[in-house]
């Protein structure tokens, strides 16, 4: 779900209904583990524009095309200090710190930029899908394959949700960019 209004006017998200009330929550429950070993926190991200999606290092389908698109964000804001992506490994078994630096360096990802992450527990992988309106299961029984959406989630600098964004459809990449640009100037 992607708009096309001012970044003042882009909605909020991040939401749940309690008792028939909307609530608004914040993207910044969570710790991580980057390729480096650093810790990506709540915390760490306030104050960034930042994207976040799902991926897996062996994944034969969508991950290859949505690290391209991935790449070309990286390039267009290369110069942007403000701005990061996060992506987040779902192969929680396989993907060691070590294939994540792996696929990194055999990818030329600048990790200043955009950062390989994977949780320290299940739960926590699970408690951040939830927080970003998404989910992925197995493709098959030993779990070296995931069902995923390709979609992105752009997150601003009070931690919200501000839209969401299919990375393999070119227009919608536009408008991301188009998005983070506006956002970046709040």
């Amino acid at each position: 779900m992607a708009c096309k209004e001012s970044a003042s006017e882009l909605p909020i998200l991040s939401y749940n209904f309690k008792d028939g009330n909307k609530e608004l929550y914040t993207i910044d429950d969570f710790s991580l583990v980057n390729q480096d070993g650093d810790t990506i926190s709540g915390k760490s991200t306030k104050g960034i524009v930042h994207t976040m999606n799902f991926f897996f290092t062996t994944c034969p389908s969508i991950c290859p095309p949505m690290r391209i698109k991935q790449q070309e964000l990286s390039e267009a804001f290369s110069e942007e200090n403000q701005f990061k992506q996060f992506s987040i490994s779902i192969d929680f078994k396989n993907d060691t710190l070590a294939r994540l630096q792996q696929y990194a360096k055999r990818h030329d990802i600048n990790t200043k930029q955009w950062q390989l992450l994977r949780a320290v527990s299940e739960t926590e992988l699970e408690k951040i899908a939830q927080q970003l309106k998404t989910n992925f299961k197995p493709n098959d029984e030993d779990g070296t394959d995931f069902y995923h959406s390709s979609y992105v989630a752009l997150i601003d600098k009070n931690q919200y949700i501000r839209g969401f964004y299919n990375i393999l459809i070119d227009d919608e990449v536009q408008l991301l960019k188009s998005d983070i640009a506006q956002l970046l100037k709040q």
